[in-house]
């Protein structure tokens, strides 16, 4: 994995409101990092249709578009900023255009409804070979928190590695959640919890010194909680002005599964800060 922040973004968008906060963030990010910005739409819409007139207004939809959003792009000062437009499915020609351009970032914003996360965004997930975020939030003037949930295995190391080499000047936390097995059969409840919770954030220091080195492990503050993982990453997200989750796709407890488990797409779905997918063989 790059020892610095990405040289080189992609912005998966489909020219719609739904992209809006995934694009401020993509230039957010490549100005703040000085990446270069690849802008990729996938006109998938042309393969579900065999009238020509429809196929080609698709085709003239995306190029007036594309058009308007490099305009758009070319107004942030010091961007340097690429719009690209082809044809095929929208996981193929995402990542077939962050391969050729080298890049080492993808992101998107949310598609579907309700608690729903729409097939685009599971479909990338699930394939992409570079890490991915998930855009919810609206860009701030902020330095807010970057949570790595972790639970301590080798394929959770990259997403700890990208929030020092990444994320590094911000507020850093390690979160990890515990079981306390046979908690039903203690009286003391409150003092059985306490002895495995800092157990559990020993542990956690001991990881990130095995990750990183003995310097890392002052930059994260270390939360150790029993219970649903999700539930306290919620937490994390609305009270603790954390904005910004990074998560492995493999691990012990499934944490994001390479299929999305139910673990996983709950993070996604019910996490209400941006998510950030990190395969555990990221490059």
């Amino acid at each position: 994995m790059a020892m610095r922040p990405p040289s080189h973004i992609i912005l998966a968008t489909d020219f719609t409101a739904r992209c809006d906060r995934a694009q401020d963030r993509a230039v957010q990010l490549a100005v703040e990092w000085n990446a270069s910005l690849t802008a990729v739409h996938a006109l998938s819409d042309v393969t579900h249709t065999d009238d020509t007139s429809v196929r080609d207004a698709y085709r003239k939809a995306a190029t007036r578009n594309a058009h308007l959003l490099r305009e758009e792009l070319a107004c942030t000062e010091g961007l340097r900023s690429f719009v690209i437009v082809d044809e095929g499915r929208v996981e193929d020609v995402v990542l077939a255009a962050a391969a050729k351009e080298r890049a080492e970032l993808v992101l998107t914003g949310i598609a579907g409804t309700g608690s729903l996360i729409g097939s685009t965004v599971t479909a990338l997930a699930r394939t992409s070979p570079l890490p991915l975020m998930v855009v919810k939030k609206k860009v701030l003037e902020t330095d807010g928190r970057a949570a790595v949930a972790s639970d301590l295995s080798d394929s959770s190391k990259p997403a700890l590695m990208v929030a020092l080499r990444w994320f590094g000047f911000r507020r850093l936390e390690l979160f990890h959640a515990f079981d306390a097995p046979y908690r039903g059969l203690v009286d003391d409840k409150i003092a059985y919890d306490s002895h495995f919770e800092e157990a559990a954030v020993e542990q956690c220091r001991d990881f990130i010194w095995d990750v990183a080195g003995a310097d890392a492990v002052s930059k994260f503050e270390v939360i150790a909680q029993r219970g649903d993982p999700v539930t306290g990453l919620q937490v994390l997200a609305n009270e603790a002005d954390t904005d910004l989750v990074i998560a492995g796709t493999h691990g012990r407890t499934g944490l994001m599964h390479v299929l999305l488990g139910s673990v996983g797409s709950r993070i996604l779905n019910d996490v209400t800060c941006d998510v950030l997918v990190v395969p555990s063989r990221s490059r």
